[in-house]
């Protein structure tokens, strides 16, 4: 029996979440064992370090991972061709990249231990899966044709190795240095069977051709600045609590944003598997990026709430029981924080149907106003408040960029979506009340309460089985790509 493109794409999202909540789930050893290992202080000189680094690592995609994935999938671009292009393009600008992170820490002042630091982690700006980084290069045959669970396995076993590494490192007393250059270098063999395995799936045919660089980079560099936007706004809360706070506070700061930031891949990876389809439907006149768009709304949103329930009711736990009581300060930083991971999961759904629609400058225009909120909130509430100051300038520019979003929805696409997001929002208010509100702990109110947000989901219509089913049903016709 032919595997349908929903089944493909449904098969396609589960195995990246999987892989990644996996992939998580040693990462979050590899936290718990850092922060048992290094002083608050020492972990906010990690987490400024690392943050500044994936910063920069967003200047080496400049969104041509998302827009080749795009065009090949629409058939504009061969696919030989385009994965070479993008493999040069991206070596290159992570190259100057590299260059240009140290230039700039050297030119603020920074003392010499953050720049040997910073040395040593920007090697993860070529070798690691982590972020934005070269070796995502290499994804771009799989996404196109739905076999992300290739990299998801190699990724895994990364993460494995890091571990071990990691906890070696450890047991030799080995210093910050030794640890960041370690994290960076162990990337190397998933890097290389990566790339043997991608080049296999499409063989890029590389070329010395400037103008259809400059072609590429015309479509990709609206959605490398929205990236940049989305990048600056996730710096500037550290930036400013490193100018106006404590080595400490950062530590208090990143150990939350880490935690929420790990469930960012739920609606990339859907999203990102959505994407091909959403993009051959955008050319055709049968079909448009509204179906792909309410699918991954919805999808979002049943997935959102719950999240937000569990992390906010259960934050001390989850801090004290992953770093230690030393880390308490971090639960009501978690709480405030998980509330901006859910406006992240809207946010993604309408950037990449923005992008299959071929309008990636609207996702400039909201991440940049995203920015400019966090800078303006930020700036005014982190000196008198610190950390939580930090946490409220990460949640309140999302809820911002929700509502632009919304706005430029009905606007461009004539689509309104207020009345599905009020429904979910009602349902999820009705479980939040009645988790609240019943005589029972919390280990046994919460199932409750998200059993009747799935339940009144269901009643109203907001989530039709009978949809889903005829998406993952038979299809009369299944066309098949040449690559």
């Amino acid at each position: 029996m032919a595997i349908t493109t929903g089944k493909r794409i449904l098969k396609n999202s589960l195995s990246v979440i999987a892989g990644n909540f996996l992939n998580k789930a040693l990462s979050i050893a590899i936290l718990l064992s850092l922060t048992s290992y290094l002083s608050p202080a020492s972990f906010g000189r990690y987490t400024f370090v690392i943050a500044y680094t994936a910063f920069f690592g967003i200047f080496t995609d400049l969104g041509l991972n998302t827009f080749l994935t795009k065009e090949i999938s629409s058939g504009s671009i061969k696919p030989s061709t385009g994965f070479g292009h993008a493999i040069v393009l991206r070596f290159l600008v992570t190259a100057a990249t590299t260059a240009i992170l140290l230039l700039s820490l050297l030119l603020m002042g920074y003392p010499a231990d953050i720049l040997w630091l910073a040395a040593a982690s920007s090697i993860a700006l070529f070798l690691s899966f982590r972020g934005l980084f070269f070796r995502t290069v290499f994804n771009i045959p799989f996404q196109v044709h739905l076999k992300m669970g290739y990299p998801a396995v190699i990724n895994f076993l990364n993460e494995l190795l890091t571990l071990v590494v990691v906890l070696w490192l450890i047991a030799r007393s080995a210093t910050l240095f030794s640890i960041i250059l370690g994290m960076a270098l162990v990337n190397l063999p998933g890097f290389v069977v990566l790339a043997f395995y991608s080049t296999r799936l499409v063989r890029p045919k590389i070329e010395f051709d400037i103008e259809a660089w400059w072609r590429i980079l015309k479509g990709s560099l609206p959605l490398g600045a929205a990236i940049f936007m989305e990048g600056v706004f996730i710096i500037i809360p550290v930036f400013v609590l490193s100018l106006f706070s404590s080595d400490e506070a950062i530590g208090f700061f990143g150990l939350p944003f880490r935690l929420v930031s790990s469930l960012w891949i739920i609606p990339v990876a859907v999203m990102m598997s959505l994407l091909p389809r959403m993009s051959l439907d955008a050319v055709t006149t049968k079909a448009s990026v509204s179906q792909g768009f309410s699918k991954g709304l919805k999808l979002m949103l049943l997935a959102g709430l719950p999240a937000v329930l569990v992390t906010d009711y259960f934050s001390l736990p989850i801090i004290t029981v992953l770093a230690g009581d030393g880390y308490s300060a971090a639960a009501p930083v978690l709480s405030i924080m998980i509330w901006g991971t859910f406006m992240y999961f809207i946010n993604t759904v309408f950037f990449y149907t923005f992008t299959a629609a071929g309008r990636q400058g609207l996702n400039t225009v909201v991440w940049s106003i995203i920015s400019l909120a966090s800078v303006l909130i930020c700036v005014i509430l982190i000196p008198p408040y610190g950390v939580t100051g930090a946490a409220v300038g990460f949640v309140a520019p999302l809820a911002i960029g929700v509502l632009v979003n919304l706005l430029l929805a009905r606007r461009v696409f004539t689509m309104n979506v207020v009345p599905v997001l009020s429904r979910f929002l009602l349902s999820g208010l009705l479980a939040l009340i009645i988790v609240t509100v019943l005589p029972f702990n919390r280990l046994a109110s919460l199932p409750v309460g998200l059993g009747v947000y799935v339940v009144t989901l269901l009643y109203q219509g907001t989530i039709s089985l009978r949809e889903w089913n005829e998406w993952l049903g038979p299809e009369k016709v299944e066309s098949k790509k040449t690559f």
